[in-house]
């Protein structure tokens, strides 16, 4: 996305310390007459996220990583993830009534699968959650009685539709109570938008030209000892998670996908792993999987498997292994033989194979 000219100074300095939400709005009515040219948003955070430089960074969420590289292969994970819970949210559609009416766009749009199930937790998207509330932004940065937050200020194209794609800034802005159904309100509570950098997925020159902080004008830790900041405002918080029943419908496709990315279930009992490096040299072990998604030898547990997809209309498991006491990261896509036996590459090139003993 394109680059603001101050956005480098304004993620790099220490945020200014605000103690009244009236303090605050004469803050951000100076921003907004120095931006005339763009409409300001925010967003609200209990911490300062930073990246190695010390300067604060939003990525969406499919593109985060805690400290380490982004590899390909993770991405591709989360990415055919996010295209699960794409087919079951238009299976959802398709199969609750008062929905029918949004049956086409559901199907077509991605950015409207995408806003849906980013506003709604349901996994990682391409998509970074905005509000043009400042009181809503507030709330999140002091949420569950948090003396200090912090509160961001972006500057973004006009919106010119309920989907905006501003192709000289390669920004795209989707205003949630314009492609949400009726039954779906926290949109509304939270005055909510969700937006992203156009046409890019898996593919980009730097994971940086992604990073919000390129569009950030000022930060603001707000204080609230003894409840002072608000004055006579009041937070909105009894708003922020509105379980409307749109929520659930999307509550059940999170759970969906947990379910169907259970590795414990497709790895009953005890199993060996059998692997062959490139040098032909040879090794096994009996392993078993517990608590859904930890890998144990013996007593030992050796690994944390994450970033699970399990197709069996495809008869694919792909998943990442995470050392749960070392820094060790390894790739299993597998193809599934039959229910006693999963054979594939491991990292591209160890060859792998599982098969169930007991």
């Amino acid at each position: 996305m394109r680059k603001l000219e101050k956005s480098d100074e304004a993620s790099a300095k220490t945020p200014t310390k605000i103690s009244s939400f009236t303090e605050l709005v004469r803050k951000i009515a100076n921003l907004s007459f120095e931006h005339k040219d763009y409409l300001l948003f925010f967003r609200g955070q209990s911490s300062d996220h930073k990246n190695k430089s010390g300067n604060s960074t939003f990525y969406p969420s499919i593109y985060r990583t805690n400290k380490e590289v982004l590899s390909k292969e993770l991405l591709d994970l989360r990415f055919k993830k996010l295209e699960q819970a794409s087919k079951l949210l238009i299976k959802k559609y398709e199969t609750t009534t008062i929905l029918d009416g949004s049956i086409k766009e559901i199907k077509t749009r991605k950015y409207i699968r995408w806003s849906i199930l980013q506003h709604y937790e349901v996994c990682d998207t391409p998509l970074l959650d905005l509000t043009q509330s400042i009181r809503v932004a507030c709330t999140f940065a002091l949420a569950d009685n948090q003396t200090t937050g912090f509160f961001y200020v972006f500057a973004l194209p006009y919106v010119t539709n309920r989907i905006s794609i501003n192709s000289e800034h390669d920004i795209v802005n989707i205003r949630l109570i314009n492609i949400c159904p009726p039954m779906a309100l926290r949109p509304y509570f939270q005055e909510a938008y969700s937006v992203g950098t156009d046409d890019i997925t898996t593919e980009y020159d730097e994971r940086t030209d992604l990073d919000f902080k390129r569009r950030l004008v000022d930060k603001f830790e707000l204080v609230n000892e003894e409840n002072k900041f608000w004055e006579n405002e009041g937070m909105v918080e009894r708003y922020l998670k509105h379980e409307d029943s749109f929520s659930e419908l999307c509550c059940e496709i999170k759970n969906k996908i947990s379910s169907e990315n259970n590795l414990e279930l497709v790895f009953p009992g005890i199993w060996e792993n059998e692997y062959v490096f490139d040098s032909q040299i040879r090794g096994s072990e009996l392993f078993e999987i517990k608590n859904e998604n930890e890998y144990y030898v013996g007593e030992h547990h050796i690994f944390n498997l994450d970033s699970v997809i399990i197709d069996r209309e495809r008869k694919r498991i792909e998943f990442r292994k995470v050392g749960a006491n070392d820094n060790r990261k390894a790739f299993n896509a597998l193809n599934i033989i039959n229910d006693n036996l999963y054979e594939g590459l491991e990292n591209g090139v160890t060859r792998i194979t599982y098969r169930r003993k007991s």
